[in-house]
């Protein structure tokens, strides 16, 4: 029985892991691991604790700082913000964990927890192993009080200081005669992005942003940014935003209403920063879910591409062992190492805006020469992951599959790390051969175990 995923803990609310007693006990063990990590400052351990607009959030909060403070830990609660907004402040106010209870693009039903290091970077897989280690040594842990007799804790407002770093980053640029349309998600960015934008001079046609505590990332987002493109083309607008629930990653849209991904964005930065001799180690990291066409596009400008395993943790890991300072997923997360230390959604805007502010052009100038291959993704639903080696027919098929699609295509299964869904990805030269075979892998996967 694990507890963290891909990205740190993440599952449906009242269902382990994330019941009161579990959370609760989340918070008794980062108070031991912190010690650990920290044993000459044990009695004086600062940790804060931001969240998104679900419902679920105060009560997870509570029960997370309740067993945290039982371990004698200060707590700084910041309130709804983004989780890059969490990792800014955990550096910028000397604290020594950071925390953002969010579930990020999932659904409102579901919540998680991400954790911080002292330096705003996600905890890599060796801490995570530790602090399980700790929590199942604990778990089954009573909760010692009525969490809904404790009284809210007023909090100096911190999220400024967030902003003003955001805009700095533009380095003066005003964004007068600059329009956008912008789509919150219903989330954590609703009420702060849009007014950053503002005062930057800029004119923004805001939607999906009044939440309700259930509605985050519902039709709308990331994982729906078609809307949010039709009213680029609507308003005539120079580009389009679309954030996720949390706001650590965004998908955008060219002055001409076409969606582009992180895959373009890495294009995009990977180009300038190459341009002005600041693409440290000549290289771009990407996950295995990255476009063959990305690989080849970097490749024809002499660019270095590394893969890892999916998840925006893994490619910090690896930015940071190769000293790299640009890397990303195609669903949004851009690590922006000069900027930031996470995947931060208005970072990354605001830089191409400052790239396209500079060069006079707009987004679909910059992607002209990215051809991407046909890529077809399958989410399967699953009732168990069961091992892949125990799929009958699977590896054989796999096998012939990437026998068809030749050199210049691509297959990747997996499971997800955050929900239970089985993952098909195929891409290739030929669309309708790779809808064929992603289809036949998809049934495999849904006669032996996915959701009757």
């Amino acid at each position: 029985m694990k507890l963290f995923g891909t990205d740190g803990i993440r599952g449906e609310v009242g269902k382990y892991p994330l019941t009161k007693e579990a959370v609760f006990t989340i918070g008794k063990a980062l108070g031991l691991w912190l010690k650990e990590q920290y044993p000459q400052q044990k009695d004086s351990l600062k940790i804060l604790i931001g969240k998104d607009t679900r419902e679920s959030g105060d009560e997870l909060e509570l029960a997370l700082s309740e067993g945290a403070r039982q371990q004698g830990l200060e707590v700084l609660s910041i309130g709804v913000c983004p989780t890059p907004c969490v990792a800014y402040l955990t550096h910028a106010l000397h604290t020594h964990l950071g925390i953002a209870v969010s579930a990020s693009h999932n659904p409102g039903s579901d919540n998680g927890i991400k954790f911080f290091n002292a330096k705003g970077f996600k905890l890599f897989s060796s801490a995570e192993k530790r602090m399980e280690e700790i929590f199942f040594g604990l778990f089954p842990c009573e909760i010692k009080l009525d969490l809904n007799s404790v009284a809210s804790r007023e909090e100096p407002d911190y999220i400024p200081l967030y902003l003003d770093f955001a805009k700095d980053s533009l380095c003066n640029s005003e964004l007068s005669g600059f329009t956008v349309v912008m789509d919150c998600a219903f989330g954590s960015f609703s009420k702060i992005a849009p007014v950053v934008f503002q005062e930057l001079g800029a004119h923004v046609i805001t939607i999906n942003n009044e939440p309700n505590g259930k509605n985050i990332n519902v039709n709308c987002g990331t994982l729906h940014p078609q809307v949010m493109a039709e009213k680029v083309l609507q308003y005539g607008a120079n580009m389009g935003i679309a954030f996720d629930g949390d706001g650590d990653r965004l998908i955008v849209a060219d002055e001409r209403g076409n969606v582009l991904d992180g895959d373009h964005m890495l294009a995009i930065f990977a180009q300038d920063l190459l341009k002005q001799n600041r693409l440290a180690q000549n290289t771009v990291v990407c996950t295995q879910m990255s476009n063959i066409g990305l690989e080849l596009f970097l490749e024809k400008l002499g660019v270095h591409t590394i893969r890892t395993d999916v998840g925006d943790k893994y490619v910090l890991e690896r930015m940071l062992q190769e000293k790299a300072n640009l890397g990303g997923e195609q669903s949004g997360h851009i690590i922006l190492l000069e900027h930031t230390t996470t995947g931060d959604g208005l970072i990354a805007a605001l830089q191409l805006i400052k790239l396209m502010l500079k060069e006079k052009q707009g987004l679909s100038e910059f992607v002209k020469d990215l051809e991407k291959f046909p890529q077809v993704l399958v989410n399967v639903k699953v009732r168990v992951k069961r091992p892949f080696d125990e799929i009958a027919g699977l590896s054989e098929t796999i096998e012939r599959s990437q026998a068809e699609l030749g050199r210049r295509g691509r297959i990747l299964v997996r499971y997800s790390g955050t929900e239970n869904l089985a993952r098909v990805m195929i891409e290739g030269k030929d669309l309708s051969l790779v809808n064929r075979l992603a289809g036949s892998l998809a049934k495999i996967f849904e006669d032996t175990v996915g959701v009757k």
